[in-house]
């Protein structure tokens, strides 16, 4: 009888050590499943669609920026034909209606890339954050440009504000080498030298906004003035100065997630 449970108690401390070896190696296997699922994902036939959104996208982003280029043309051109502030700011009212429009279709697009995403089960979930934080900083550079344009019109110069004149070409730029970059994301392998250099380039027109950025809140905190009204207006012209800086660090953002994109070897 004692061998009998000497032979039970060895049985079951014998199991209770198997046990306890397959929990210790439990989470290196789901952690070597998961690393091997990752991989995988990057041979499974991913969704094309995705490049046609993130284009159409691009292409808002550009749309706005370019409007914004064109304000500043309207500006001067509405000038001389009229003092009345309606007259003169019906160019930036009508450009504020399309950008408004350019803002609703850049979400819709959003929206519809955030919904196929919820249905793609042929990305991990790492993948989709990327995608994800790439469409909404996209679409912010849509948003900044209307949102500027909109403090724009509580302004009553007769002419653009000159920070404004300096900011938008920059970011039609910045804009420009963005589209450029999503085509290349179709066919990375081969463009992978054109989206670094687009990156940089991005990277470049960050650095002279912020120089423009400074040079502005300079002059428009530290220049004195009597008018009350003037340091309304400056308050204002601020605001829009922070806005517009703010849209070149969004055009920054992209690009480098465009960065982790070439580096992943695609999407």
């Amino acid at each position: 009888m004692k061998k009998g449970k000497a032979r039970k108690r060895f049985a079951a401390a014998t199991k209770a050590e198997e046990a306890a070896l397959q929990g210790f190696t439990l989470i290196p296997k789901v952690i070597l499943f998961g690393a091997v699922l990752q991989r995988m994902s990057m041979f499974l036939p991913h969704d094309r669609k995705f490049f046609d959104l993130f284009e159409d996208l691009a292409d808002k982003a550009v749309e706005a920026s370019q409007l914004l280029v064109d304000l500043g043309v309207d500006y001067r051109s509405s000038v001389p034909f009229s003092l009345n502030p309606d007259s003169r700011s019906s160019n930036l009212l009508q450009i504020k209606e399309k950008l408004k429009v350019l803002e609703d279709e850049g979400d819709s697009i959003v929206h519809q890339i955030m919904h196929e995403l919820f249905y793609d089960h042929t990305r991990v979930t790492e993948e989709k954050g990327d995608i994800r934080y790439f469409v909404h900083n996209l679409d912010n550079i849509i948003d900044d440009v209307e949102k500027a344009v909109a403090r724009l019109a509580f302004t009553q110069r007769p002419t653009i504000p000159e920070p404004v004149s300096e900011f938008a070409p920059i970011i039609l730029e910045a804009a420009l080498e963005i589209r450029k970059a999503v085509g290349c994301l179709r066919n990375i392998q081969h463009e992978e030298i054109a989206l670094e250099e687009c990156c940089i380039r991005i990277n470049e027109l960050e650095n002279e906004a912020d120089i423009i950025n400074r040079k502005w809140l300079k002059i428009l905190m530290t220049t004195p003035t009597e008018d009350p009204n003037e340091v309304l207006e400056r308050l204002l012209v601020k605001e829009i100065v922070d806005i517009l800086e703010d849209t070149t660090d969004q055009c920054e953002d992209v690009a480098n997630i465009l960065e982790t994109f070439r580096l992943k070897g695609g999407i």
